[in-house]
């Protein structure tokens, strides 16, 4: 199913563009990837249940967009969720959920907010991909991350495929700073073509 705001976040280039886009696109986003069948955030949601048995701990929901992948991590029984993004329009919506103790907007041309690391837990849902952050965006969110910290995130098909993306989280796991925890393709945005699949990561900060 085409969909003119998907199709130019996966030709975007550059931060500005990006940021163009979302704001452009956050008045219509969940109805448009919820039409695409997008299943992402319950999968993420889903697998952390299984590694954060207390669900009052506090989550840093980066590149929480328009807040439904915060309102899955409610409804599988977290608590405490914060969250960050780069799009204003997107925040404005994020907060109209009631899901998040607190949001903050991020510039992606400086460095990360040190008061991001303040967490044990990380969610980044179709964040680290092509059509939205760039690839050494992982590396600045493991740059937050403190040994024993885990990270759920996601990669989509399209990131898969590429050569900035798919060799992530198997470097990062041969140079000893990630221990893959939990690792699942599934449906994605499920209606959505070449890029309907995904695969949900769980991952723990070694030293």
């Amino acid at each position: 199913m085409a969909n003119k705001h998907l199709d130019r976040v996966y030709q975007a280039s550059g931060n500005a563009e990006m940021r163009e886009i979302y704001d452009e696109w956050a008045k219509d986003y969940d109805n448009d990837v919820v039409g695409n069948g997008y299943l992402t955030p319950a999968r993420v949601a889903e697998a952390l249940t299984r590694f954060v048995p207390d669900r009052d701990t506090p989550i840093m929901d980066y590149g929480c967009g328009t807040g439904l992948s915060g309102l899955a991590l409610k409804k599988a029984g977290f608590t405490t969720i914060d969250g960050a993004d780069l799009s204003a329009g997107m925040l404005e919506r994020a907060r109209a959920t009631g899901a998040y103790r607190k949001l903050q907007h991020v510039d992606p041309d400086a460095a990360l907010d040190r008061q991001l690391g303040d967490y044990t837990v990380f969610a980044a849902v179709g964040v680290i991909s092509k059509g939205a952050a760039p690839a050494f965006v992982y590396d600045d969110v493991l740059g937050l991350m403190d040994t024993g910290d885990l990270l759920a995130f996601s990669l989509n098909d399209l990131s898969l495929q590429d050569p900035d993306y798919a060799p992530l989280v198997p470097d990062s796991v041969a140079a000893g700073k990630v221990k893959v925890l939990f690792e699942e393709h599934g449906p994605h945005l499920a209606k959505y073509g070449d890029n309907s699949g995904s695969t949900v990561y769980v991952l723990e900060r070694l030293g």
